[in-house]
């Protein structure tokens, strides 16, 4: 689960696991899930999510940003690749700061969760931040235990609880060094 493929295509980038196809959302895609428009797209019944299209509008206003080859910290849509549909998303909510660290965000809509999904998808996008970041992060609401059980089977270590919020923590290494 955790050896992950980064490839371009058209300046897209792509990552693969296992079962899924990660890729940057692509404006066009952004617009389509913003206004609903199921024409022509292979997404899951229950896909988009409110979370994917709020995320899609925020990337469309510049709020986040759309990931290619140069820029590689944006947004992700998950595809499950036995299915072939857009099952969820997954990201980088800004590029690495000063001392390394980047914070992930992650969804999956409710007929795929319960599948190991969004832990493949974290596992995966944990292993391409190595290009550039020393830590990674996110943060949970204190209720949603399914989404502290990702974190912890992908290796984050709760750091903290604020306003409701539970803080994790990754250490990661660069490609080509070790860990200390």
């Amino acid at each position: 689960m955790g050896d992950s493929l980064r490839q371009c295509q058209n300046d897209q980038v792509i990552i693969t696991t296992t079962r899924l196809s990660i890729r940057a959302l692509a404006p066009v895609e952004a617009e389509a899930i913003v206004a609903g428009v199921r024409t022509g797209q292979s997404w899951a019944s229950d896909f988009p999510t409110t979370g994917d299209v709020r995320i899609a509008a925020g990337a469309l206003v510049g709020g986040m940003a759309f990931a290619n080859d140069t820029m590689p910290w944006g947004v992700f849509v998950i595809d499950e690749t036995s299915s072939g549909h857009s099952v969820g998303g997954v990201g980088f909510k800004s590029a690495p700061n000063e001392r390394g660290e980047v914070e992930i965000g992650y969804g999956i809509c409710h007929s795929f969760q319960g599948r190991g999904v969004a832990t493949e998808a974290v596992v995966a996008l944990c292993d391409f931040a190595r290009r550039g970041a020393q830590v990674v992060l996110a943060e949970t609401d204190r209720e949603n235990v399914a989404s502290q059980r990702v974190l912890q089977k992908s290796g984050f270590q709760s750091v903290g609880e604020v306003d409701g919020l539970i803080r994790w923590r990754k250490e990661i290494s660069a490609f080509g060094r070790q860990s200390e």
